[in-house]
């Protein structure tokens, strides 16, 4: 029977009702009381590194989290998070580009409603985590309503529905049926020797393009090292903000462009306005996801 860590961090999963609304409340192994089933599917050491709404998650502690599962890699058959399903994306993203040629499962999962709540989806989605991670899936993922996505795939598409997210950019690398039947799709490729980034640099700024934005709002962002703009469709700078832009570069801030749109990529070789946003030093995202830029342009990778 393999072992798991389990790193129970609050958000919706663990919440109560509090006089000022759902709040983190329970402890990993308190969650572990609604799963009678698990005992025959695994072994489980809990480990609480922190309890917080997902909102307020930032780098460090995700890197805290990175930590932890680097350290005890050798430990483990695998590690499950029960996270807040606000800010999951970002997580699932960073660890996947911070937890490289990753041998085990590093699998995430929340709910939309606290767990013991009627109809919840919290012990399905908690119960289906730790099944994923014992059927041989690799690397990052998230596990949610019967879905399992890779980590760089992971955006939450809808605020309050069960089935809040989707793989974007890539086809689900599995699914989880209810009876608990793990069918994978996609299991990613061994790259080499498992290794850790230990530094990630957090100063990044995501603007999101407006029809009749401000120029002076990007004069502004010359004090960041890197700025990621929301363009729309292809990608592109608008005409009217070309010299502000080319200004913003010049000045050593590296601009990135990226698509308001869920689904398909940034081609800045499309349209004469991307060919010129290129031509002024704009690094396109291509087919990347907000959260996987973000991971990405943290580790250095671009």
């Amino acid at each position: 029977m393999k072992h798991i860590l389990m790193l129970a961090t609050g958000g919706t999963i663990a919440s109560r009702q509090t006089g000022h609304g759902l709040a983190p409340s329970l402890t990993g192994e308190e969650l572990l009381e609604f799963l009678p089933a698990l005992a025959k599917i695994c072994k489980v050491v809990v480990d609480n590194p922190m309890s917080v709404d997902s909102t307020d998650m930032c780098a460090a502690d995700r890197m805290k989290l990175a930590h932890t599962i680097w350290q005890n890699y050798d430990r483990y058959d695998g590690f499950v998070i029960a996270h807040g399903t606000d800010t999951l994306s970002y997580t699932a993203a960073l660890l996947y580009h911070v937890l490289r040629n990753l041998n085990k499962p590093v699998i995430l999962t929340g709910s939309q409603k606290p767990m013991g709540e009627p109809d919840s989806d919290a012990e399905r989605n908690l119960l289906d985590a730790f099944r994923v991670a014992c059927a041989g899936y690799v690397g990052v993922a998230a596990v949610l309503h019967g879905k399992v996505i890779r980590g760089n795939h992971v955006v939450k598409v809808h605020t309050t529905a069960v089935d809040a997210f989707q793989s974007v950019g890539a086809p689900l690398a599995g699914t989880v049926d209810e009876q608990g039947n793990v069918r994978l799709k996609i299991v990613p490729l061994l790259g080499g020797e498992p290794y850790f980034v230990e530094t990630v640099d957090p100063k990044i700024v995501l603007m999101k393009l407006v029809p009749d934005l401000d120029p002076t709002i990007i004069d502004f962002l010359s004090r960041y090292p890197k700025v990621i703009i929301e363009g729309f469709g292809s990608g592109g700078i608008p005409t009217r903000l070309e010299k502000v832009v080319q200004k913003l570069i010049m000045s050593g801030t590296k601009v990135y462009l990226t698509s308001q749109c869920m689904e398909g990529e940034t081609n800045l070789h499309k349209y004469e306005v991307g060919r010129r946003a290129e031509a002024i030093g704009a690094i396109s995202l291509g087919h990347r996801t907000t959260e996987d830029a973000i991971a990405a342009i943290m580790c250095g990778e671009i």
